[in-house]
């Protein structure tokens, strides 16, 4: 089975067994769902815990998971990383990607040249970016929109970008 991370546990909450969570998703109201299944990685093993409750603090979320309702239970999760599995993911619309799709792409230029790899995908205020390690070693951010993302092929691990004049 395939997991996918989408949270950190950073504390407790209360006495009665809530935890702070920190999301590493797009889609809290669905992970973070009541009843919904996660998987709590303690120990180096997948603990299936179900959601009794979830709500919005300041940055974060306060989970509760069903049958762990002390603070003593819940204690040792703290720093422990939460996750789904990826066949429970929800199916995006055409041409919309996880980010954890994009990462590890080859990177071709409109020549079809290779020019490097996806390393990561990191979110800025106005738009993503794809930064990516050149052949050379040298690591660059692309902005990830329509006006340098050409083409993304996920089954051929590859991804076709738009160059110009001092982008990489």
């Amino acid at each position: 089975m395939e997991y996918l991370k989408i949270g950190k546990i950073v504390n407790t909450f209360g006495i009665k067994g809530e935890l702070k969570v920190i999301s590493y998703s797009d889609f809290n109201d669905e992970r973070y769902a009541k009843d919904k299944l996660v998987y709590v990685y303690y120990h180096d093993k997948y603990l299936p815990m179900t959601i009794s409750n979830a709500r919005d603090y300041k940055d974060s979320i306060l989970v509760s998971f069903k049958d762990l309702n002390d603070i003593n239970l819940v204690e040792k999760y703290k720093n422990c990383e939460v996750f789904v599995t990826k066949d429970s993911l929800h199916k995006l619309d055409e041409g919309e990607y996880y980010f954890f799709e994009l990462k590890d792409l080859d990177v071709y230029d409109m020549d079809n040249k290779h020019i490097g790899k996806v390393l990561n995908v990191e979110e800025g205020l106005a738009h993503n970016n794809l930064r990516i390690e050149l052949l050379n070693g040298k690591k660059c951010l692309v902005p990830y929109v329509k006006a340098f993302i050409h083409k993304v092929d996920i089954e051929r691990k590859r991804i076709w970008i738009k160059t110009i004049e001092g982008l990489l």
